[in-house]
């Protein structure tokens, strides 16, 4: 019997999935059961929640907020965390008083802002008495099998858990957070509404992305960004533009507030064009960081109270304009999200307007005493002191979940009041290949998270929480649903084919709903789905966009084709060498000092996966680069992995195995040796000297590494010998570094490719 029908058999005939739901003080505060309980197996990714993302999902938890349910798997001497480490360590730390809660993670709650577990009072009983929806694995007969059963299982479910739907983006939780916020409701309004308008700031900040939620984001930086010391936003970004932005909305009091604001954004949007257009016609190669600092300093000086018709003599202009092209070389779009390139560019374009306006822009750059004030006090007037007495309001009044099968959810959308895309929810999401997991995650038996129906005080019911889930299973199905226009449509992906070539399920490949067998279409259609239902007449202050946000965000969520997921269910043996090799290494060959997302051993895979595709060939920079892709942007050359999805595909391959472990030794005898060799002085070169010969290697300060610069120090060395290394590491050391160099400076990727060939001649 092959592997996959194996596992099919296994979840089809050995599996018990028993849904439950458990107090958090019988999960944690009975020793028993806790001391059975792992909650980081290997194959689990690290912890990584700080303490505001862990203080927002415990304001989850006391709001009544539902969180995903936690899977199990209960072999009867132990019971295994699969799904749910960072939401079940998060608990566990909390109750044993190991972090107080953040005020930056509290969005209702501010007032127990560094409150541990102990000094919540009256509210641990809140903590303890909150029940917890847990999925349990385990098997009601052991079967008979040459495989490793139990390990199959449990990786298989993480990864269905793992890669399902893809999770909210940032500018999808921004739409839902200010869909009801007038000033920003207003740009929006506005710039859909004028196209010569959005085409104009598209253009002077370089957004090629049609997504306007990306574009407000910026505008909103834009209005505050004076407001805030450069030093300190660099170091806070999102974080503090969010908090002055909000502030900023909060005190507009009329449509005339709203208007100002908007007119003068336009105002020196249409100079910062000017000066745009007198840099391209002396064919300087412009970009956005140019224009963010000149808009801010615009902004002081209307701050400032100086005219911005002093600013917009063709005179003053002239001088700008001038002054940019001789300081170009002060925007450099390479690590320009760094606290120090964010620092230099916004005081080299102060300068001019200090030296033409006799303006100080010294509290402008620096944090101080002003700053700290106007910080402080914002955070006294967003924290509510009254949050105790309210808390019950707060809390959300929910029933259990209700099941319903998949027929009887399909009439209910042509029969009811049943709204599947409210507007705060983002567009649905085409991946038929995620659709198709999920389908077979029904058709194996496995328990899909609760559908959250928020049902409003007009009778309407909206899918707060499951959209993506209902509209893979409403398009596979072919079925209609009511959208916000209350007309009966369809899935954009109806009557997809499933995709489950990589499956368990490959015999249902390629087939649509109608042509699987009548046995197969009953199993889909008489499948239960979870339904939690919030009625308005019982949480008259529920605001279902708070909960549509806390059911989507997840912080640091697992991305596919990352060493996070591969650890999740990737060959054990293959997994433990790339991590030896990291832990071997680990002083000094590192892409990020803080690993806690697997990055190194990430970047450590990647590399393996070079050796692998372009072992014993004949190595050429036309080949390398169909695997790793080499492009220029503006004057400097980037280097990527081509594809990713490509060594997920190679490590699902068992038949692969063997040959890619050949290649995780090969990484450490040639690639890594090399290194190696030119780091070290001899074999008693402390780690500190190797982290340092390193960077000075890739020509980085302090270890600020980029993927790109192992790719490209891989790609330079693939057609270096060690003996070679040996015999002329000075030599090579030097036509290395030069290499290197010639990335931020080029004409054209040919030349570059020259300065690679050319290196390899000098050294094969």
């Amino acid at each position: 019997m092959s592997k996959d029908l194996e596992i099919e058999n296994i979840f089809k005939n050995h599996i018990k999935v028993e849904p439950k739901v458990m107090a958090i003080e019988t999960l944690f505060n009975n020793k028993r059961r806790f001391d059975k309980t792992n909650y980081k197996p290997p194959y689990q990714r690290n912890y990584v929640w700080d303490n505001e993302k862990a203080s927002y999902f415990i304001e989850s938890i006391l709001l009544g907020t539902e969180i995903p349910p936690l899977i199990f798997f209960n072999s009867g001497d132990s019971i295994e965390v699969i799904d749910g480490r960072q939401r079940y360590e998060t608990i566990y730390k909390f109750v044993n008083n190991d972090f107080k809660l953040r005020k930056g993670g509290l969005l209702k709650l501010k007032d127990l802002a560094n409150h541990n577990f102990n000094d919540l009072k009256e509210l641990k009983d809140t903590i303890w008495d909150t029940k917890l929806r847990i999925i349990e694995f385990s098997f009601h007969t052991i079967p008979e099998t040459q495989f490793d059963i139990e390990d199959i299982v449990k990786k298989e479910i993480f990864k269905r858990y793992n890669s399902g739907i893809t999770p909210l983006k940032p500018t999808e939780i921004d739409k839902a957070k200010y869909i009801e916020d007038d000033l920003n409701g207003y740009f929006k309004r506005t710039l859909k509404e004028d196209a010569i308008i959005l085409s104009s700031i598209r253009d002077v900040f370089h957004f090629e992305n049609e997504n306007i939620e990306i574009l407000l984001k910026k505008i909103r930086q834009l209005i505050v960004l004076h407001l805030i010391p450069i030093s300190y936003y660099a170091a806070k970004k999102d974080e503090i533009i969010n908090k002055f932005y909000e502030n900023l909305s909060e005190s507009v009091d009329n449509q005339d507030d709203v208007e100002s604001i908007f007119n003068s954004f336009i105002r020196k949007i249409n100079y910062l064009k000017e000066i745009k257009s007198g840099l391209v016609r002396t064919n300087i190669v412009t970009n956005r960081l140019i224009f963010e600092c000149l808009y801010w300093c615009l902004s002081i000086v209307e701050n400032e109270s100086v005219e911005l018709s002093k600013v917009e003599t063709k005179q003053f202009k002239t001088k700008l304009i001038d002054y940019i092209k001789f300081n170009i070389e002060s925007f450099p779009t390479d690590r320009s999200s760094f606290a120090p390139q964010i620092f230099a560019r916004f005081s080299i374009t102060s300068k001019f307007f200090e030296d033409n306006l006799n303006i100080s822009f010294s509290n402008y750059l620096r944090n101080n005493e002003d700053f700290k004030k106007a910080n402080a006090e914002i955070s006294i007037q967003k924290t509510d002191t009254d949050t105790l007495s309210k808390f019950e309001t707060l809390r959300l009044n929910k029933p259990d979940a209700s099941s319903f099968a998949i027929d009887d959810i399909c009439r209910q959308m042509k029969n009811q009041r049943f709204l599947i895309r409210p507007i705060y929810q983002r567009n649905e999401v085409i991946n038929k290949l995620k659709s198709s997991a999920i389908i077979e995650s029904i058709l194996l038996g496995i328990k899909l998270p609760p559908i959250f129906v928020f049902k409003r005080e007009d009778g309407v019911s909206e899918v707060v929480d499951g959209q993506q889930r209902l509209l893979s299973i409403l398009g596979f199905l072919g079925k209609s649903y009511l959208d916000e226009n209350k007309k009966l449509v369809k899935s954009v992906k109806n009557e997809y084919s499933l995709n489950l070539k990589n499956g368990i399920l490959k015999g249902f490949n390629a087939k649509k709903f109608g042509q699987l067998p009548s046995l197969i279409q009953d199993r889909i259609l008489d499948y239960d789905l979870w339904i939690i239902e919030i009625d308005y007449k019982n949480n008259k202050d529920f605001d279902p966009i708070d909960l549509f946000i806390r059911l989507n965000y997840k912080p640091y969520p697992i991305k596919d084709n990352t060493f996070e997921m591969w650890n999740s269910y990737v060959d054990r043996e293959i997994i433990e060498s790339v991590k030896g090799i990291y832990e071997k290494n680990k002083g000094w060959f590192y892409l990020r000092k803080n690993n806690s997302r697997m990055e190194n051993e990430g970047l450590l895979m990647y590399l393996v996966y070079l050796e692998y595709v372009l072992y014993n060939k004949v190595k050429s920079f036309e080949l390398i680069s169909s695997y790793l892709d080499v492009y220029k942007i503006g004057d400097q050359i980037n280097i990527r992995i081509k594809s990713k999805n490509d060594i997920t595909k190679i490590l699902d391959n068992h038949e692969l195995r063997t040959d890619f472990l050949k290649q995780c030794q090969s990484l450490e005898t040639s690639f890594l040796q090399k290194i190696l060799l030119l780091v070290s002085n001899d074999d008693k070169t402390s780690v500190n000297a190797k982290n340092e010969n390193f960077d000075d290697l890739l020509n980085v300060e302090r270890s600020r590494r980029t993927a790109q610069n192992f790719y490209a120090l891989w790609l330079i060395l693939s057609g270096a010998s060690i003996s070679k290394i040996k015999a002329n590491k000075l030599d090579i050391i030097k036509d290395i570094k030069s290499v290197i160099n010639q990335m931020k400076k080029v004409k054209s990727k040919e030349e570059f490719e020259k300065a690679v060939i050319a290196f390899w001649l000098k050294h094969k």
